[in-house]
């Protein structure tokens, strides 16, 4: 029997997006470069590429929204996988975290030209998909068991469903020595002795800058010695101890994470995992966040990591940041490299990834 397995995106492979899925899936498949027979995004970069296009709709009507996604939004995928099926025996196609595009292969599976296994490796924390469409789903890869049982109980009916967790590359991500430290804050004009606050995220107002602007305000009222970095957004705070870096390449991210001493996530929304957190976290930061959906998952029993359960209270996250820099000796006291390695390791996730799909 011929059996392709096929990786369907609508992010490039490889990509140097900020705090995407994408960096653990170029190492997957770099890792296992025979897995995935062909991969559906925009790119021709790898010898397993295929490329296809997403594109937007054209009007939101509902009673147009199928024809579009077929023939419009999703038509460079579903032609691939139509041409691919004539080919082979079984397809295992694997959604990567596009509901739309899950959707439009749904409505074609039944007329692909060989037995078909759906599977939806989903990123986010509450579904979004008709019921229609899960019954052509086999089977669902989740990254925490909370968003798994959260939609269990939401859901009448559900696909087979395996929880696979996530990973951040340790070898990118980890804590420096400290005399690396010493050098790679000098490097970008700071002292060993100084406290960074960084935040990081997209311009997306769920992702809680204006909580955080207001936050930053406060505090350099009566702690004028802390500095912040902005990573990510175009968005800046007018104060001579903040600098904003914009959108930089995920290795430069690690470069600025690693200097920190406190990292804040002030997401306002119901987080599938919240990569950056961890990002943050194994590269040697304090950590304080929100608890909106698997958050308290993620980060549960890691030292040094605190959770504000009222996201607009700015009080309580300035408590919540004396409380790290109190118990951190001002961010003097990190995790070791030993134990950054074993948070949500690659390794563990890759194993888990691989066996959910052969």
């Amino acid at each position: 029997m011929k059996l392709a397995r096929v990786l369907v995106s609508n992010r490039a492979l490889p990509s140097s997006k900020i705090g995407s899925w994408t960096t653990r899936m170029e190492k997957f498949i770099d890792n296992n470069p025979d897995f995935f027979l062909h991969i559906l995004s925009p790119t021709r970069a790898l010898k397993s590429s295929l490329y296809c296009k997403k594109r937007n709709f054209i009007t939101w009507r509902k009673s147009f929204r199928n024809i579009q996604l077929l023939h419009w939004v999703s038509r460079d995928y579903v032609r691939a996988l139509k041409k691919l099926s004539k080919t082979s025996d079984r397809l295992i196609i694997v959604v990567m975290d596009d509901q739309y595009l899950l959707q439009s292969i749904a409505l074609i599976k039944n007329k692909l030209k060989c037995e078909v296994e759906l599977v939806f490796s989903f990123h986010g924390f509450n579904l979004n998909l008709e019921a229609k469409v899960l019954k052509s789903v086999d089977k669902i890869l989740w990254l925490s068991q909370l968003g798994y049982q959260k939609n269990n109980i939401s859901y009448k009916y559900l696909p087979n469903s395996i929880v696979v967790g996530n990973a951040v590359d340790s070898q990118l991500f980890y804590p420096l020595s400290f005399q690396d430290y010493k050098t790679a804050r000098k490097k970008k004009g700071y002292s060993e002795d100084e406290e960074i606050l960084i935040w990081m995220a997209n311009d997306r107002p769920k992702k809680g800058f204006n909580i955080f602007r207001n936050i930053v305000n406060q505090l350099l009222e009566h702690n004028k010695e802390v500095k912040i970095i902005l990573i990510g957004t175009s968005q800046v705070i007018d104060h001579p101890n903040v600098i904003s870096i914009g959108r930089i390449p995920n290795n430069e991210v690690a470069k600025y994470l690693q200097i920190g001493s406190y990292y804040m996530f002030t997401t306002l929304y119901d987080e599938g995992f919240g990569l950056s957190l961890i990002e943050a976290y194994k590269s040697g930061n304090a950590v304080i966040t929100t608890n909106k959906g698997a958050i308290p998952e993620v980060i549960a029993g890691l030292d040094y990591s605190y959770q504000v359960e009222d996201e607009y209270n700015i009080d309580l996250w300035l408590n919540k940041l004396e409380q790290a820099r109190e118990e951190t000796k001002y961010g003097k006291l990190k995790i070791t490299k030993e134990k950054a390695s074993s948070v949500w390791s690659y390794d563990k996730w890759e194993s888990k990834f691989y066996n959910a799909i052969v």
